[in-house]
């Protein structure tokens, strides 16, 4: 313990109430280390209705002047900077509004006139787990196993397009509408290497070495886990739960387009200035989901742009129902004389 105090004693003494005046070498040093998302909000207040986004794991890992962006098991490296308080990564530009001991609060500097930016608050990961008691053994060797814990205890793939399991999964190629299951167990050391690789449950015993053989691809890719600061050894198991069949798939039936799909086709349209096509592309996405808040507003615009002034407030109006607080500006500039019943 009095290891982990030493080593954060840097980030517990630097209580910034603001970061205004911090010079930017000082602010990228207060940033060293891990944070994970401890909550998601719009920058407004808006209520936010995708689960996905509010559930959503999220870390950030500074490494001098690189960082590690982690999105739902999805690991990437890339450099960043910081300029005049603002954290600049990839495109993604986050103002630091509160950067105050093991607190972090990130709000995203607007890019669009139609979506509101959203606001992170972050934990600093080595006070997260003070509160934390994981499970562990002791090896043969004498050395500590954790088990892996979601967000906690948890070495980090180094694959941007897919998490461990899924990379795997892709690579040990199991007949796609073929029902099985297979459970296995590994342990990534605190070097980053391999070790124990095991099956603890198959169905199909012909495949056990091919699964064997799509986890020894992920070697070199990991970084450990960390506790309190610390790489340590850690224990993964997965399980691969194959359950599905083509008739199975079949009797879903109806429409298998997301609405994250149907409103991604309206953005490549919106952007190229096809607005009607865009329209009926975000429509879809709303008869989908009627929670899906940027559909809603990227179709206003799109009536806006096809001077359907009437269609636009009705998004509007509805965005009013939903608390989002965008919505009540766009609405009293564009919708003074709209009827709420009244669409063309």
């Amino acid at each position: 313990m009095s290891k982990y105090l030493k080593t954060t004693s840097v980030f517990l003494v630097l209580l910034f109430t603001t970061i205004q005046g911090i010079s930017q070498d000082t602010i990228k040093k207060a940033l060293q280390g891990e944070w994970i998302k401890d909550r998601i909000s719009l920058k407004d207040g808006s209520t936010i209705y995708d689960d996905n986004l509010l559930n959503s794991s999220f870390g950030l890992e500074f490494l001098r002047d690189t960082l590690i962006i982690s999105i739902e098991g999805k690991n990437s490296i890339t450099s960043y900077t910081v300029e005049d308080s603002i954290l600049n990564y990839r495109g993604s530009h986050f103002k630091i509004a509160r950067l105050d001991g093991p607190i972090l609060e990130l709000e995203q500097v607007q890019h669009s006139d139609d979506i509101e930016p959203i606001r992170l608050n972050m934990s600093f990961k080595p006070t997260y787990d003070l509160g934390v008691s994981p499970e562990f053994y002791t090896a043969k060797n004498k050395d500590k196993v954790y088990i892996l814990q979601a967000g906690v205890i948890e070495p980090k793939f180094m694959n941007a397009r897919f998490s461990a399991i899924d990379y795997i999964f892709a690579n040990l190629k199991y007949p796609e509408y073929k029902k099985g299951g297979f459970v296995v167990r590994f342990v990534v050391t605190k070097e980053g290497k391999l070790l124990g690789q095991k099956i603890l449950a198959s169905s199909n015993h012909k495949y056990d070495q091919k699964l064997i053989d799509a986890i020894n691809k992920t070697s070199g890719k990991w970084l450990p886990a960390k506790y309190m600061g610390e790489a340590v050894n850690s224990e993964v198991e997965y399980n691969f739960d194959l359950g599905w069949t083509k008739g199975d798939y079949a009797a879903k039936g109806g429409d298998n387009v997301s609405a994250e799909e149907y409103e991604s086709n309206g953005r490549y349209y919106f952007s190229a200035k096809n607005y009607r096509s865009s329209v009926y592309y975000f429509s879809k996405a709303i008869d989908q989901n009627p929670y899906q808040i940027d559909s809603y507003y990227l179709r206003a615009a799109a009536h806006i742009y096809l001077k359907r002034n009437a269609s636009a407030c009705a998004d509007y109006y509805q965005l009013k129902v939903l608390n989002q607080k965008r919505a009540e500006k766009l609405y009293d500039k564009y919708c003074q004389n709209y009827k709420p019943k009244s669409i063309d």
